[in-house]
């Protein structure tokens, strides 16, 4: 592993991540709670649910297509820069769009345009990284994920007022950022033919791999019950407008920021052979600030969630990952091995909106009542990659 690629890594992930927390978190919501603010709950969650049921095709099919790419650039090179360059023109168009039916139709195509960038650099990790070091690799990729989320949801609070400027600005920084890291990474060509296989079955008959897939898959869940309604639950506990309770979500980030370095930074240098033992713990951690925010009244709460919270995602989003890279099935197909786990991501977020806005229209808008869904979705997840302990930690 050359000495750029761990850093070129962190900085890829925090301007991918910087998109989908700054557009899904902050900017979507707050161009529907202006357009319709008596019914933008259900409107978000039609959103957020049609546009992950796109992207939930998408990326594992890019990651696949990307695993049989032959090109003077590689593999994966030609999906991260066309894609980036899409999704900026897309990112661009959203940012003019006021009524709800443009803005849902804005984000219907800038979503599956971010997976075409997700999908092939997820697998650089795995094609690049020797396993011996991978959980340092992963720190950095898993911690510039963690800080471009914080910085995404901040930053674009700070400039929520100013939508159509702040989308211009990010779609020159992720054009910027993927051109960036390809050219500071040149990929070898492979010249062999592309072989074919199917992108799913293949990798759903490891036992392991599904049980990575399905923790994962209630963990994102639970979190995304809340992060996806985040600047609403703000509003709700401090009864400010949008532009008020963008500025206390920055203020918010700023302390899930610090905490969110602390925790990669630990998992940085204590994940080794541990994975499973580090995700168990990371998990913890997380119900631990998801309690802190349900029983703390008012701002407290968030703050305290932000900080706790903040460590368990650090800790995690190195932590899992590592993981998914021992348990991947077949050493040629890395793309679209995380592909298909890539779907523990997308497909909770299509689940999210869907469950949060029903859980919001049975409760009269009690947003305790996600807090407590997701406490049992992220403990949940640890009942599933518990059972991994035989398997990776003893016999691979």
């Amino acid at each position: 592993m050359n000495r750029r690629l761990p850093w070129s890594l962190l900085l890829a992930s925090l301007t991918l991540n910087v998109m989908y927390a700054a557009v899904a978190g902050v900017l979507v919501p707050a161009q529907i709670a202006t357009a319709s603010p008596g019914d933008k709950e259900t409107h978000l969650a039609v959103v957020m649910t049609a546009s992950s049921v796109l992207t939930m095709i998408v990326h594992p099919w890019v990651g696949a297509l990307s695993d049989r790419t032959r090109s003077p650039l590689g593999r994966r090179t030609p999906w991260i820069v066309g894609g980036a360059l899409a999704s900026a023109v897309a990112l661009v168009a959203l940012g003019r769009a006021e009524s709800v039916v443009m803005i849902a139709l804005g984000w219907l195509v800038v979503q599956p345009l971010l997976n075409v960038v997700e999908a092939p650099l997820d697998a650089v990790v795995a094609d690049r990284v020797p396993a011996g070091e991978r959980p340092r690799a992963s720190a950095f990729y898993g911690g510039g994920a963690a800080l471009g989320l914080a910085l995404g949801a901040g930053a674009a609070g700070l400039t929520v007022a100013h939508l159509s400027s702040t989308y211009a600005v990010l779609a020159v920084l992720l054009v910027i950022g993927m051109a960036g890291f390809v050219l500071a990474n040149r990929e070898r060509v492979t010249p062999s033919a592309p072989r074919r296989s199917r992108p799913a079955l293949a990798a759903w008959r490891d036992r392991d791999f599904r049980l990575v897939l399905l923790g994962r898959f209630v963990l994102v869940l639970g979190h995304q019950l809340v992060m996806g309604y985040l600047l609403y639950l703000v509003m709700d506990r401090t009864g400010g407008g949008p532009e008020e309770a963008g500025r206390v979500v920055t203020l918010l980030v700023g302390a899930h920021i610090a905490a969110l370095v602390l925790g990669a930074v630990v998992a940085g240098r204590r994940v080794k052979g541990a994975r499973v033992r580090w995700v168990l713990i990371a998990t913890a951690v997380i119900v631990s600030g998801l309690l802190l925010a349900l029983l703390l009244p008012g701002l407290a709460g968030l703050v305290a969630y932000a900080v706790v919270a903040g460590i368990g995602r650090g800790l995690y989003l190195t932590a899992d990952l590592a993981l998914m890279l021992d348990v991947l099935p077949s050493r040629e197909d890395h793309g679209r091995d995380l592909g298909v786990l890539g779907l523990a991501t997308i497909v909770p977020q299509s689940l999210a909106p869907a469950i949060a806005g029903l859980v919001l229209a049975l409760t009269g808008n009690a947003y305790d009542a996600l807090l407590v869904c997701a406490i049992v979705g992220v403990g949940l997840s640890a009942v599933f990659i518990a059972r991994i302990i035989p398997a990776v930690e003893t016999t691979r």
